[in-house]
């Protein structure tokens, strides 16, 4: 706390109504503050490395260095063209899976607002018209291909009776 007196001279070493030292005898050189701590520069080059810490916590942290390998060669090449026919087939998929899904709520929503069952909105009716004939395309598909029909082996040839 301070008094807030006014001083008669910028020279006072107390406060003349308080008794507060003003001007103290400190020592001008506060190592680390005011002085290089050579000390503390000694300590610092003896002191062992700090533990290393586990790759979880560092990992969580963001503190840390790869050392990986880098991948082999060809790992990184498109894949074949098997491959990448099949993923553009899922993805078709879930895009019509996600379009029906819709339909189907439009279709629900449209039957809530007329008061009338699903099958009897015209979105109801396409939908369903569309899941039959996804149906009958993935049975096609399931079905084992029909084998051609297995000829005859020629007739073998008539012995002639011995004569």
């Amino acid at each position: 706390m301070w008094c807030s007196a006014e001083l008669p001279s910028d020279h006072e070493t107390v406060c003349s109504s308080c008794g507060a030292t003003l001007i103290g005898e400190t020592d001008s050189q506060v190592p680390g503050v005011t002085a290089i701590d050579a000390e503390a520069i000694i300590k610092a080059g003896r002191a062992p490395k700090p533990r290393q810490r586990s790759r979880l916590m560092s990992w969580i942290s963001g503190d840390y260095e790869t050392d990986e390998a880098p991948a082999p060669p060809g790992s990184l090449a498109p894949p074949p063209p098997a491959v990448r026919r099949e993923m553009l087939r899922l993805e078709l998929e879930a895009q019509v899976a996600n379009l029906q899904a819709e339909a189907g709520a439009m279709a629900a929503d449209e039957a809530v607002e007329t008061g009338t069952s699903i099958a009897e909105t015209d979105i109801g009716a396409a939908l369903a018209a569309v899941n039959e004939a996804a149906r009958t395309d993935s049975t096609k598909a399931e079905e084992p291909a029909a084998a051609p029909p297995v000829d005859d082996p020629a007739p073998a040839a008539e012995e002639a009776p011995p004569a």
